[in-house]
């Protein structure tokens, strides 16, 4: 949130004070299960400018519980990872054993107890229509079969998923994590799939970081933004080729 603050703020230097009013009271919307964590993000939004004492933009529960009827233009994520989602039942004679949260809603594509697949129905059901999103997602949800498969195939129909940026390791605490980041926007029905063609930028091969020694910096995602093209993404090229296989970006 700070940095999209940050951003608008630093771009748009004209903004009237109903502008600046929304941008601090309405504009933003989080989400957090722990109550301790949700204090402590509200706390530093609130130094940071964003909400007032009044209007804190952060929504304390579970996100995946139910559809919170909010629907929005812009959604940046990195869900908790995780395979699996289950709570830790004690019995009566003081045992202990878990039980798989496997969530049930109406508005999700298929039901399943992976909390990353979960999150994907999740931000697709928060989407305004022509709706933009990029979610921080593990490789499981792109591979995954039966559910993960069912949703993949909604997702690419009813979404236009256009971006996938490959994330190198040694950017999460858990060690050896291989995450991406996926950009899709949500469109209206149709009878054929949205997405025509996925856009491939690969940070990953040979490339490697750590969070104290070599982290990851603004200007390594440089050229990925450059050639992202944001206003004209239709107009992108591929600069991998077998000839030049050096190159980190791929066009399927």
């Amino acid at each position: 949130m700070f940095t999209a603050h940050n951003y608008i703020t630093a771009h748009n230097k004209n903004l009237t004070r109903e502008q600046l009013k929304h941008l601090k009271e309405k504009a933003f919307t989080g989400y957090e299960l722990v109550q301790g964590t949700a204090r402590v993000c509200a706390m530093n939004m609130m130094l940071h400018g964003i909400g007032s004492e009044k209007q804190v933009p952060v929504v304390v529960g579970d996100a995946l519980a139910a559809d919170p009827g909010e629907r929005f233009e812009v959604v940046l994520a990195n869900p908790p990872f995780g395979k699996k989602s289950s709570t830790v039942i004690v019995g009566e004679d003081g045992r202990t054993g878990t039980e798989k949260d496997t969530i049930e809603r109406d508005d999700f594509w298929a039901t399943t107890s992976n909390k990353q697949l979960n999150f994907v129905q999740h931000i697709k059901t928060l989407l305004k229509q022509h709706g933009r999103a990029a979610v921080v997602l593990p490789d499981n949800v792109l591979f995954e079969g039966g559910a993960g498969e069912t949703i993949r195939k909604k997702l690419l129909h009813e979404c236009d998923v256009h971006t996938l940026l490959r994330l190198p390791t040694g950017l999460f605490y858990a060690q050896g994590v291989k995450a991406n980041v996926v950009f899709f926007e949500k469109k209206g029905a149709s009878e054929t799939p949205w997405t025509k063609k996925l856009w491939i930028y690969d940070l990953r091969t040979n490339k490697h970081f750590t969070l104290k020694t070599s982290p990851l910096t603004r200007a390594d995602l440089n050229e990925f933004v450059e050639l992202y093209q944001a206003g004209n993404r239709h107009q992108r090229q591929a600069t991998w080729t077998p000839e030049n296989p050096g190159r980190p970006l791929a066009r399927l």
